[in-house]
């Protein structure tokens, strides 16, 4: 695997970053979302420090990343309790069928 390395900005500073050539688009989407989360809270009308706005810009793209898997994990768990029902169905319908088979 070769590592590539890219040139991006962020907070209109460069930064020349390793990746994979698989990783490269997904890299640069990334940097896409930060400097949108950073152009956002820079919007705000607040004025902070540059390092506590990427701290926030930060937080606020783990804390949807959690959210994210959490509803997943959850989609996830409905769908095996979904999965589970059918075959309990399923389990009733083969038992009704070999019964009735039995008494005929």
């Amino acid at each position: 695997m070769s590592i590539e390395q890219i040139s991006v900005d962020i907070l209109n500073r460069q930064f020349t970053i390793g990746t994979p050539e698989s990783e490269r688009g997904t890299l640069l989407e990334a940097v896409e979302l930060l400097n949108q989360k950073i152009h956002a809270i820079q919007s705000s009308g607040r004025n902070m420090e540059t390092e506590k706005i990427v701290i926030m810009a930060a937080l606020n793209l783990t804390h949807d990343l959690l959210k994210r898997a959490d509803e997943n994990g959850r989609q996830q768990q409905l769908s095996e309790r979904e999965f589970e029902r059918r075959i309990k169905t399923l389990e009733d319908f083969c038992d009704q069928a070999l019964s009735e088979s039995k008494a005929a």
